[in-house]
């Protein structure tokens, strides 16, 4: 089978950057592209406050959803603690939002977002942790707490089943080409500068993007469990971005010094 890309928006929010959100959206409209959106509905992230509480953001949701793309819940307020990463199921960062917490704890803050969302007449179809960051409890609280059977997250060539949900794997950040298999990129609005913003437009414009580019309710989910392939690219992965943890500080320290040098 031919690779499928989905594309990922993360942190939609009351107070996100409006501009480049529809800026994105123009951009996407335009490819027929339909993202899975990941929202915060109770954002109190500081890094997340781009700009006043937009009023119309509920009814922005609503329309995207009207339009097809997939609205995930992201969590409830995007703050996130300390934790150790080996507890995480995809340890990617130091932090999180639900691991750590008890599974009851952790459950109050799933019921809570749930609600938020069907307040405002959204069933989320996919949940997606802040920062990649959940563990074992976060997917116990999250059968109980809510009908979402679908993670976009995990490290995996394709699809997959485990723990009662359906995985759609997120390995990439910009488009890159891939034999087979399903991708999903994961784009954040709120940063990505008008330049960036083209480059990914140029991309996806290439007739191999457009032609792969698929909505999450176009997939049909495999009922498998992950492969030895599937397990040998997550370790891979993660020892990669292990490797590159190590050699990163001393790269830049170079840099430095070679500007000092050139007087730059």
């Amino acid at each position: 089978m031919a690779a499928r890309y989905l594309l990922r928006l993360d942190d939609a929010c009351p107070t996100m950057d409006r501009e480049r959100w529809a800026a994105m959206e123009a951009m996407l409209d335009a490819l027929a592209a339909r993202p899975i959106v990941a929202v915060v509905p109770e954002n109190r992230d500081t890094d997340l406050v781009r700009g006043p509480v937009d009023p119309l953001f509920w009814d922005r949701v609503r329309a995207w959803e009207a339009k097809g793309w997939a609205i995930a819940m992201h969590g409830l307020h995007h703050r996130q603690h300390p934790v150790d990463r080996r507890t995480l199921i995809v340890p990617f960062h130091d932090r999180s939002e639900f691991a750590g917490l008890d599974e009851d704890a952790q459950k109050r803050l799933l019921v809570r977002a749930w609600t938020a969302f069907v307040a405002q007449g959204i069933r989320p179809t996919a949940w997606i942790a802040p920062g990649h960051a959940f563990d074992r409890a976060t997917l116990r609280a999250l059968r109980e707490a809510t009908p979402i059977r679908i993670i976009s997250d995990g490290l995996s060539l394709d699809s997959f089943e485990e723990d009662g949900f359906a995985w759609v794997p997120q390995q990439l950040w910009f488009p890159r080409p891939r034999r087979w298999g399903t991708w999903t990129i994961c784009l954040h609005p709120n940063s990505m500068t008008p330049a960036d913003m083209d480059r990914l437009r140029r991309a996806l414009s290439q007739p191999y993007y457009r032609e792969r580019l698929v909505a999450l309710q176009d997939l049909s989910l495999r009922s498998r469990p992950r492969s030895l392939l599937d397990r040998g690219y997550h370790h891979g992965f993660l020892a990669r971005g292990r490797v590159e943890r190590m050699l990163l500080p001393p790269y830049l320290a170079g840099k430095r010094l070679w500007a000092e040098v050139r007087g730059t």
